[in-house]
């Protein structure tokens, strides 16, 4: 814009009538605080990184999270830098305001030397104003000077004050086909023979209550019988080999194998007991 072509009336009235450098104000505010907090959070996760990594979590997720989490912090530290700059330049750009409105001319003086020019030619009637009018003319194009520069240097000012480093987004810190990639786990796993694993698992628990009749039977070979007759059980051997393709799956074959045992054990104890009662009984009924 240019200013210089503007009367002081227009230039000094938009300076005094305008908001004024409130909302910078609030701005300056607002970007300070938004920079406390973002330092503030760049601090906490640093800590917690430092925390994790150093003393109780590491190992491979522990790396992979902190080489994660690091560039957020560091983006987090550098959006915090760049938000205590902008209200550095909103402050630069009040006191670019304060400047212009102190260096031009209040709307009032301009008033009062435009009545008194006014005044001046009208009492002109034999020329006798007319070193008053040419003196009031000269003091007007001060004005008028004066209040081009200082806006001409608000401008300049307000421009510099403007500028202003453009904010980056944080690096993306998470796998972004994580959910389709899970997604694909879990219909992948849907599809293989677990189905099948459980059939078997369930002939493999049908079969105990027979198992445990011939050992409440009693007699050595009965319980030998018994205990090879439970391992060769189709349906405990094709449950270990549809298990044995997956390995997140042994923990719980082997948490229903010790149940097994520990729901065998005293019945093998208790049918141990009774077979050698029964032999010595035997033997002394012969002797009788």
């Amino acid at each position: 814009m240019d200013y210089g072509a503007l009367p002081p009336e227009i230039n000094s009235g938009r300076l005094y009538s305008g908001p004024g450098p409130e909302s910078l104000l609030v701005a300056a505010r607002a970007w300070n605080g938004l920079a406390a907090e973002l330092f503030s959070a760049a601090d906490s996760f640093q800590s917690m990184i430092a925390d994790l990594s150093g003393t109780s979590w590491q190992g491979p997720a522990s790396e992979s999270m902190t080489a994660a989490a690091t560039p957020l912090v560091a983006w987090m530290s550098a959006t915090g830098a760049q938000a205590q700059q902008s209200a550095t330049q909103a402050m630069a750009a009040v006191a670019a305001f304060d400047a212009a409105f102190a260096a031009v001319v209040p709307p009032a003086v301009i008033a009062t030397n435009r009545a008194q020019l006014a005044t001046l030619i009208a009492t002109n009637l034999l020329g006798q104003n007319t070193p008053a009018i040419m003196a009031n003319e000269a003091q007007y194009a001060e004005m008028w000077a004066q209040d081009a520069s200082a806006m001409y240097g608000y401008a300049a000012n307000s421009a510099s004050a403007a500028t202003l480093t453009p904010f980056a987004s944080p690096r993306q810190a998470t796998n972004p086909a994580g959910t389709a990639s899970q997604a694909a786990a879990v219909t992948q796993a849907a599809s293989t023979p677990v189905g099948t694993v459980e059939q078997e698992l369930s002939q493999l628990v049908s079969a105990l209550p027979q198992t445990l009749q011939r050992l409440a039977s009693g007699g050595p070979s009965g319980l030998i019988t018994s205990i090879v007759s439970l391992l060769n059980n189709s349906g405990f051997q094709n449950f270990l080999s549809a298990s044995g393709e997956y390995l997140t799956f042994l923990s719980g074959v082997s948490f229903i194998i010790s149940g097994v045992l520990f729901i065998i054990g005293p019945v093998i104890q208790i049918a141990a007991s009774a077979s050698s009662s029964s032999g010595g009984g035997g033997g002394g009924g012969s002797g009788a």
